[in-house]
């Protein structure tokens, strides 16, 4: 993500969250941080009252692990009881980790307000609207999307029916591609070469055999990454359901290393509904989950890795 972001009011912490997350939240927590080895921002869904702690869990390990120095929280539609609960407890389990609390904000129709006293702001809230908010057109500029909801955003690689019945077809006549074959396909189609039915179909077949796989996706560069969420984006959205898994998973694969952590986490929704096992899409679960920046991409590319079934 190439917009910077210089926060200094409630406003601009809510016009930057969507930019940060790629889509506007509902019903979450959402974790900014400061300081540290590097920036972790998180998000986890509302949390049932019964389920709180190991939903906190989740959200502050990548904290711990980076050694974050402070924190800025967000709550989406908790409503004020409820998210008080979250809030007091949030303070109580950055205090244990040795992490400053900087601020806490509770968002709920179209206001912020301050469970925790930071503003002083009445308690019917401060309305607010970030639609035309500096940090949106710079996103805008930066040709950064952002989407209305996270449903929104998984939609975008849902399947679409026609063309996964012509992929089918292609699947009854074609045949897996060799290791050099896939390899030069997917140079091909991140260099704007757009797929026929019938290539989509070979590369579904090639994508079974982890060799081959690994061709697909193995030496994949953060500047090549958006060009392969384009390509991988376009395969999934036309591949059958006993079929997408692999490239779902070089899809989160790519979206991960474009720092697009919320398209990784809608590509995996997709692996795991098809294969709940599949090797690539847990290695990308799990530096997810831990919040592992996608320089650490760069360091693994020279070392020998072993295949990802």
């Amino acid at each position: 993500m190439t917009t910077k972001l210089s926060i200094a009011r409630p406003e601009d912490v809510l016009a930057a969250v969507p930019i940060l997350l790629g889509f506007q939240p509902e019903k979450s927590i959402v974790m900014l941080t400061f300081g540290g080895e590097h920036q972790v921002h998180g998000r986890i869904d509302l949390p049932p009252p019964g389920e709180v702690e190991g939903c906190l869990d989740s959200l502050l390990l990548p904290a711990v692990r980076h050694q974050v120095r402070g924190v800025l929280l967000v709550l989406y539609d908790s409503g004020p009881r409820f998210g008080l609960k979250i809030a007091r407890r949030l303070v109580e389990r950055l205090a244990e980790c040795d992490i400053e609390l900087i601020g806490c904000l509770r968002v709920q129709d179209g206001r912020w307000f301050d469970p925790l006293g930071f503003h002083g702001v009445p308690d019917e809230g401060v309305p607010f609207d970030v639609g035309a908010h500096p940090f949106r057109a710079q996103a805008v500029y930066d040709g950064h999307m952002v989407r209305r909801s996270r449903t929104e955003l998984a939609d975008s690689i849902a399947s679409v029916p026609a063309a996964v019945a012509e992929t089918e077809v292609a699947l009854e006549q074609a045949s897996a591609m060799k290791v050099y074959e896939v390899g030069r396909l997917v140079d091909d189609a991140i260099a704007g070469t757009v797929l026929s039915a019938g290539q989509v179909a070979s590369l579904l077949l090639a994508l079974r055999d982890p060799q081959r796989r690994d061709a697909a996706w193995g030496g994949m560069t953060r500047e090549e990454a958006r060009a392969h969420v384009r390509l991988w984006t376009d395969v999934v959205r036309r591949s059958p359901d006993d079929h997408v898994a692999h490239p779902a998973a070089v899809l989160a694969f790519a979206a991960w290393l474009g720092g697009d952590g919320a398209l990784a986490w809608c590509a995996l929704d997709r692996c795991f509904a098809s294969d709940q096992h599949h090797g690539l899409g847990m290695l990308v679960a799990h530096m997810l989950e831990g919040a592992v920046p996608p320089t650490a991409w760069e360091e693994a590319l020279g070392q020998p890795a072993q295949s990802l079934r």
